[in-house]
């Protein structure tokens, strides 16, 4: 089993979406759906991990992603870089 997954070169469609199972919950780079640039990365977290516990770090471009996780009191940064 695994919390985080990070993936490279995500299959996007035309609506600028990613597919994945609904024990997943997809993490964009920051302006993701407004920008031109092709994604290339993305964070999947299971959706076992509370939404409380981890929030999206803004970085300007669509070659990272990332999350801050908190965990007893101390932050785990994330970062997918492509």
């Amino acid at each position: 089993d695994f919390d985080i997954l990070a993936i490279q070169e995500p299959y996007i469609d035309h609506l600028k979406l990613t597919r994945a199972n609904p024990r997943w919950t997809v993490v964009y780079p920051t302006g993701h759906h407004d920008q031109a640039d092709k994604t290339r990365s993305i964070l999947l977290i299971n959706t076992r991990i509370s939404s409380n516990a981890w929030r999206p770090i803004a970085v300007p471009s669509p070659d990272v992603s990332a999350v801050t996780i908190i965990s007893r009191g101390r932050n785990v940064h994330v970062f997918n870089l492509y």
